[in-house]
């Protein structure tokens, strides 16, 4: 059974709904999940969803959860790692995809073996191929890597082949040659064709050194009259010309044009080049691979909140929030059954670390509906005031610290007290202004909560308790955010004529424009390094 899809890795459990009951069989702590001969027949735990700590208990009503289904055709993004020891590979990783460092470096300098699945509980939808670099004029690992990439491309299923391969250098800060023989060849290769279609990027590592060498050399008769922001960006348009000239244009005069490159440092103020890094890839893995290693590539990354955004409205837009209003894949289910399935894909996509499972928590649910029920009563202080969303996130939530009596008083949302449901969620699915009113404000409003979370957790990659949570949650509900996204939506639905039967429903795209205007900008998210996220637990 456990050997069978869909085994869910990350929960330790095989699930199957039909004939609206959920089964639930969960492994035990010892157990493991393939099973040998001689294993006991007693270690998997069965249990029903109801009441088992770590289980989602909230059934979906027969509704199968989009990213469940993504996630039995590829349950990881699957990555290939190439780069002598010293350009920070290790770190790199650990950075963009919130891994611990023993977790990644198993292997001794020189002794990476690339056929080796490195994988950590730390991220179970993650799991990297890691392999040395060419030495010059030695080519046995290059026709290891290069034979390990087509025999991974000619693998029938999505999830054993690679969805993406990161070349690894140390950004020259002196000059000296930027690529080996066996790199050259392999990009040639990749060009005509011969490694298929899995991308391949050039990943120029410890930037910051470059910027710091720029910095020292700076003519000092170049910065009068300019304030610091305005010598920092000169020295960051000097250092982006050196790395033209130095490594793009000799790498596209051996290769040609097309290559696929970018520049990253893992210092704390470049932080933006790791997110640049996982866009590049995200773009990329969905264009030339296939839609599900992308959203996997989505889930597992934890560097830039924009492609969780991105990769929330594809799983949506592959199934139920297409549709919505002319409720096409709601027939006879309650509006409770249909926020459930979709709430439990947007919360699998952000992939926060919350063992205790307080996202997809009841009481976590009814604030959500509950900042639904009347989505016409905001108040918009100034419409005509830039948006500014990442600074106006950042903004927002030091407000909502500011505003508590002290670092440990429980943040109050009366709303989840005995964490009743609201009676309209017990009413079934009807194509009603007021139903696509709500439906859309609870996508676009959960989205934008979880945008409020990434910003307190990012960094440290904290828990995701219920004060993080209730600290999101009441950020944004007291934000002209939340007031300016309602706004859109009413003005939406009112001057919407109800679905005729053939006619298209832009519902979708409506939510995606919305969400769109008030994404955070990853560079922005320096700001939020100084805001003192709460650490303790509290009831909710």
């Amino acid at each position: 059974m456990f050997d069978a899809r869909p085994f869910d890795a990350q929960n330790r459990e095989w699930k199957h709904s039909f004939d609206g009951t959920e089964l639930v069989f969960k492994l035990s702590e010892d157990a493991s999940p393939t099973a040998s001969p001689t294993a006991s027949p007693t270690s998997p735990v069965a249990s029903t969803s109801q009441g088992t700590r770590g289980i989602n208990s909230e059934a979906h009503g027969g509704l199968v959860p989009t990213t469940d289904e993504i996630i039995r055709i590829c349950p990881r993004f699957r990555i290939l790692l190439v780069g002598k020891t010293g350009v920070g590979k290790s770190s790199l990783i650990n950075h963009a995809f919130g891994v611990e460092e023993a977790k990644v470096s198993e292997f001794k300098p020189g002794e990476a073996d690339i056929d080796t699945e490195i994988r950590s509980k730390d991220n179970p939808r993650f799991v990297l191929h890691d392999s040395q670099g060419f030495e010059p004029g030695e080519l046995t690992n290059y026709e290891r890597v290069r034979n390990f990439i087509q025999s991974r491309n000619h693998m029938p299923d999505l999830k054993d082949k690679l969805h993406a391969i990161w070349l690894c250098f140390a950004t020259p800060v002196a000059g000296g040659r930027v690529l080996e023989t066996g790199v050259e060849n392999l990009l040639k290769l990749k060009k005509g064709g011969g490694l298929g279609e899995v991308p391949i990027i050039v990943v120029l590592t410890k930037y910051d050194e470059l910027v710091d060498r720029e910095d020292r050399l700076l003519d000092d008769s170049l910065c009068d009259g300019l304030d610091e922001d305005e010598i920092s960006q000169l020295v960051n348009e000097r250092a982006h010309a050196a790395l033209k000239k130095d490594c793009i244009e000799p790498l596209e005069k051996v290769v040609g044009e097309g290559v696929l490159y970018t520049a990253v440092s893992v210092q704390e103020r470049y932080k933006n080049t790791l997110a640049d890094l996982i866009q590049l890839t995200f773009n990329n893995v969905k264009d030339h691979v296939a839609k599900e290693a992308s959203v996997l590539t989505a889930i597992a990354q934890k560097v830039n909140p924009n492609v969780k955004v991105e990769g929330s409205i594809q799983v949506g837009r592959s199934k139920y929030w297409a549709g919505l209003a002319a409720s096409v894949n709601f027939p006879g289910r309650t509006l409770q059954e249909c926020l459930n399935v979709i709430h439990t894909d947007i919360v699998a996509v952000w992939n926060f670390k919350d063992p205790s499972m307080n996202l997809r928590s009841q009481e976590f649910k009814t604030m959500m509906s509950d900042m639904v029920t009347d989505i016409s009563t905001g108040h918009i202080s100034d419409p005509n005031k830039p948006l500014g969303a990442g600074l106006t996130v950042v903004a927002a939530i030091a407000g909502a610290m500011a505003a508590l009596a002290g670092p440990a008083a429980p943040i109050v949302v009366p709303i989840v007290a005995g964490a009743v449901l609201a009676k309209w969620l017990y009413d079934v699915y009807r194509n009603s202004h007021r139903t696509l009113e709500r439906m859309m404000a609870y996508i676009v409003d959960l989205t934008l909560v979880m945008q409020y979370i990434f910003v307190l957790v990012q960094g440290e990659d904290l828990h995701t308790t219920r004060r993080v949570i209730k600290l999101a949650y009441t950020a944004y509900n007291n934000s002209d955010l939340k007031s300016r996204a309602h706004t859109m939506i009413t003005d939406y639905v009112r001057s919407t004529n109800r679905i005729r039967p053939g006619a298209r429903d832009t519902t979708i795209d409506k939510i995606e424009e919305i969400i769109g205007l008030f994404r955070i900008d990853p560079a922005d998210l320096v700001h939020s390094r100084n805001l003192q996220v709460p650490r303790q637990e509290e009831p909710w």
